[in-house]
């Protein structure tokens, strides 16, 4: 059974068609590549995966399922599907700890605190940060500890899938294949299906086992993300490839 199948999904904004008829199957326990420039449609698709945007036409199934709307479809989707944002940072209130977050997650779950504590302190060992992160406001830490905060409140929703949007977007080189290697480690450890979407195919390429490449709203190339790194068919495919270095994990 696919983690997330998308059959012929359509949005328009106006005149403007942000998806056209695109359709993807992406199989469970991977990591798969979304690709493509800005205005390419990739966000647009992930909003529309995390019930965020309506389809004009198409569907979406999530596990074999089709999710409804309301608040309800929502919930059900946020415990299968878990996004980390491109600004992490922008995600966490200026005003609020860390741990008010993770107690919002714990709440969610119907779980004591006591639970949700023992479940985080684990999970953020694993991403290299202390406990004592949560005890911090956003603006006290680096902005890869930031992405790194995101990573532990979705992990904590114990989802199966988590969606990452241009997850090295910020970060210095050093730190981006550091970045990468985490999130395939906790593909594996976690069992979860990894969705990468990024505007830089070298990325992808390094992450992912399959891909499919986005322009204007349309799937213009798709396969094994090495041979479309390797040996692009599509023009704008080999535009993408040469105009980024490889990133190197």
């Amino acid at each position: 059974m696919s983690a997330i199948s998308v059959r012929d999904a359509e949005v328009h904004f106006g005149e403007t068609a942000a998806l056209r008829r695109v359709s993807v199957e992406i199989p469970s326990g991977t990591c798969f590549g979304i690709v493509g420039e800005s205005g390419s449609g990739k966000t647009t698709l992930m909003r529309a995966i995390l019930g965020l945007q309506r389809l004009d036409a198409g569907e979406i199934r999530i596990r074999g399922e089709r999710l409804g709307a309301g608040r309800a479809a929502l919930k059900a989707r946020a415990r299968l599907v878990q996004p980390i944002f491109q600004d992490p940072a922008a995600s966490l209130s200026p005003r609020s700890r860390i741990r008010t977050l993770m107690n919002e997650v714990g709440a969610v779950l119907g779980e004591r605190r006591e639970a949700t504590y023992e479940r985080l302190r684990t999970i953020l060992g694993r991403l290299g940060l202390s406990f004592g992160v949560i005890d911090k406001y956003p603006h006290e830490i680096s902005g890869g500890q930031a992405r790194r905060v995101a990573i532990a409140r979705a992990l904590l929703m114990q989802p199966s899938i988590l969606m990452a949007d241009e997850p090295t977007a910020g970060l210095d080189v050093s730190v981006q294949g550091e970045l990468l290697n985490l999130l395939q480690d906790l593909r594996r450890t976690e069992e979860i299906t990894l969705v990468v979407i990024s505007h830089n195919l070298a990325i992808v390429r390094l992450i992912a086992e399959n891909a499919i490449v986005m322009r204007q709203g349309e799937i213009v190339e798709q396969g094994e993300a090495g041979a479309l790194f390797d040996d692009p068919q599509a023009d704008y495919t080999r535009t993408l490839v040469g105009s980024w270095p490889r990133v190197k994990a």
